[in-house]
């Protein structure tokens, strides 16, 4: 089984993350995944150092793996979902908006 956030070449696929910065034996990791296709999925995941991120998402193939992420259809969902993820207890969120628009930018090369 290939997992997608550790190998995402071996599936053809190319991988953008952002983590929630200042955790010690946990995560909160927010990937985008596209293909050579144009096809943009996403997928989060977050957990304590046990598990390994992204086991839920390994498949033999890209399709297997694909079938599980959400498929993004736009920017604006893309942006949304960000907007949704980045934010913590407070509302305040994790990362600065660089990251959000590094993430507007990689959206608007990889999505066709």
């Amino acid at each position: 089984m290939i997992n997608p956030y550790y190998a995402p070449e071996k599936l053809e696929l190319e991988l953008i993350t952002f983590d929630e910065p200042d955790m010690s034996w946990e995560y909160n990791t927010l990937c985008f995944w596209s293909t050579n296709e144009g096809l943009v999925y996403s997928a989060s995941n977050s957990g304590c150092s046990c598990p390994t991120p992204f086991e839920e998402y390994e498949g033999e193939t890209m399709k297997d793996v694909v079938q599980k992420l959400e498929r993004i259809g736009s920017l604006e969902q893309a942006l949304s979902i960000f907007d949704s993820w980045n934010k913590g207890s407070d509302n305040r969120p994790y990362l600065s908006i660089e990251s959000r628009k590094e993430l507007e930018n990689w959206i608007t090369d990889k999505l066709k």
